[in-house]
């Protein structure tokens, strides 16, 4: 299982970020391998919309579940259409 989590730095020991859609990256962990992918936010700087654009790039990654502490309703529509849960 792929599992997405916004973070603060590039490496597995980052802080989450508190904000899902400004968050600078996304570690993405493949619980089985323990092999984890790091996913620059293009939508972190986005004038508006930045909540759907990181939740296309999440459903991009293949990740099956995102933590995260905050997601906007848009952001989980998109999430929710991907078949994406949401902790």
């Amino acid at each position: 299982m792929k599992i997405a989590i916004p973070a603060d730095k590039k490496t597995m020991d980052s802080p989450i970020c508190p904000s899902f859609g400004r968050a600078p990256y996304f570690l993405v962990v493949d619980t089985q391998s323990g092999a984890y992918d790091v996913i620059a936010n293009e939508a972190a700087a986005a004038q508006g919309g930045a909540g759907i654009k990181a939740a296309q790039a999440i459903a991009d990654s293949g990740a099956e579940v995102l933590i995260t502490f905050r997601c906007g309703q848009n952001a989980a529509d998109v999430l929710q259409a991907a078949q994406i849960k949401i902790l």
